[in-house]
């Protein structure tokens, strides 16, 4: 292992005595000292190496026809702000020291015959300088180090995969709409990868140093979503018992993403349009005007031609939304990329989870895989890739850890892929159980179908079967059904 780098101490005077003097005291205290005559020479030394250098001793005075240490101060900032900086004054420049601490030096010392008294006292006060020089130094490089790792994991984590014409299309649009800030539309079936479309478009803008925050509006209860959105001050309602930031205040000079926003209720995308045009917004119980500078994001599965025909998606949030829009394949529509986002998945799943033998896909495999339609497109190709790695017993995957006739199956009985023997209109089968399973399994029948047929806008599935919302909401948690939904 390397040994820490030993950090000197430049000491700056034209005066032989003086500067030979502070020299020694500081190295009587274990210090590596470097003595100069000349501000420039010392200047040339610290941009040559900023890394070496721990601390600055400049003499206010350096002499006739030459920069002295007020001047050469700002130089040596500029270096790097974070090197102390000690300034030696002669008798009677006190106001000069004064002015070179307000100007950016760390410390100063009075030439007088109680220098080296003075310099003993201050060899604490020195140490604390270059110890706080220390901790800002490590400081620094940790929140480099923690940027750069938060930067490559944003990377991975939204790098979009594959090289089909399809997939080219998207990327093409993603970077060139990434620099200009406007609102984008994504539109895609479940699991076609929207949050990751929306990642990359904030991973390749300028914005990409700031908060990319994410927000599943069919998640949140609609008596929560103003909150969610726009916060609230301590006291708006029963259970705010402190100030909360909304994901806009959040988002301030990044991208919000908002997930299905085809099952905003129409008065939040009321709300919604006038943030958009108008950047500003108050927290629930709150009378100040917040301002925020957000790139808004939008996704949805939802038809919003056919929501906007019905009167349930505004038109001039569409218009406003709807500056770029992009369309998502359907992953059986880029079979020659199955092969890659597997891959793909499958070294991430490894990364993460220690044990993990599989290594690679076997040919079988991959030939399983290219003959499955994936209904759940990219997510469920994920999610098949991860448990047949966990199942693998090797280092390959075959065909058989895949489990893809299981799961043909399973879609099949559960309505993600109605039988065309079985007619809409057909009574459900005889059921067994108490009456109280009965209707429960009718329950979860109905709003099944309702989601079916409603490409799985719970909005419109609960007004199909005559639900409010959070009736809908109800059903759709007690029943489990996201488990189908995905």
């Amino acid at each position: 292992m390397t040994a820490p780098r030993t950090r000197e101490i430049l000491v700056v005077d034209d005066q032989d005595e003086i500067r030979s003097y502070v020299v020694d005291l500081f190295g009587e205290h274990g210090r590596k000292v470097r003595g100069f005559n000349d501000g420039e020479a010392a200047l040339a030394h610290l941009r040559a190496d900023p890394d070496a250098v721990a601390l600055v001793v400049l003499d206010l005075d350096l002499g006739p026809g030459r920069r002295g240490g007020m001047d050469l101060l700002p130089d040596v900032k500029a270096v790097d702000p974070a090197i102390p900086v000690i300034i030696l004054t002669g008798k009677g420049s006190m106001d000069a020291a004064v002015a070179a601490i307000r100007a950016g030096a760390d410390d100063f010392l009075e030439k007088d015959n109680h220098l080296g008294q003075r310099v003993e006292l201050s060899i604490e006060k020195v140490e604390r300088i270059l110890g706080a020089a220390r901790d800002t130094e490590r400081a620094r490089r940790e929140l480099e180090r923690e940027e750069t790792l938060r930067r490559e994991e944003h990377e991975r984590r939204y790098r979009i995969i594959g090289g089909s014409a399809a997939i080219r299309d998207v990327i093409r649009r993603v970077e060139r709409v990434a620099k200009i800030p406007r609102p984008v539309l994504i539109m895609g079936e479940r699991g076609t990868g929207k949050e990751l479309v929306a990642g990359a478009i904030h991973h390749a803008s300028p914005r990409a140093a700031k908060p990319f925050i994410v927000l599943n509006v069919a998640a949140v209860p609609e008596s929560l979503l103003d909150s969610e959105l726009f916060g609230h001050e301590k006291g708006a309602f029963t259970d705010a018992r402190e100030k909360r930031a909304g994901r806009f205040e959040l988002a301030d000079g990044g991208t919000l993403f908002l997930d299905e926003v085809g099952n905003m209720p129409m008065e939040f995308q009321k709300k919604i349009l006038r943030v958009l045009e108008y950047p500003r917004f108050e927290r629930a119980g709150g009378q100040t005007a917040i301002s925020v500078d957000v790139r808004v994001i939008a996704a949805t599965n939802a038809d919003l031609e056919a929501a906007m025909a019905a009167g349930t998606f505004r038109r001039d949030l569409y218009d406003r939304l709807a500056f770029e829009v992009i369309r998502l394949p359907l992953l059986h529509d880029r079979a020659d990329d199955v092969p890659l986002i597997a891959e793909h998945f499958l070294k991430r799943f490894v990364a993460e989870v220690p044990g993990v033998t599989a290594r690679r896909l076997a040919e079988d495999a991959l030939a399983a895989l290219a003959g499955y339609a994936f209904p759940g497109n990219v997510r469920e190709l994920k999610a098949i890739v991860e448990r047949a790695a966990y199942l693998c017993e090797g280092d390959a995957i075959r065909a058989k850890d895949l489990g893809l006739g299981e799961r043909h199956s399973r879609f099949d009985q559960s309505e993600d892929r109605p039988a065309a023997a079985a007619p809409e209109s057909a009574p459900p089968a005889p059921r067994e159980g108490s009456l109280q399973d009965q209707i429960a399994a009718l329950e979860r029948a109905a709003a099944l179908d309702a989601l079916r047929r409603s490409r799985w806008n719970q909005r419109e599935a609960a007004r199909m079967i005559g639900l409010s919302y959070d009736q809908f909401r109800h059903l759709y948690r007690k029943h489990n059904l996201r488990e189908h939904e995905e």
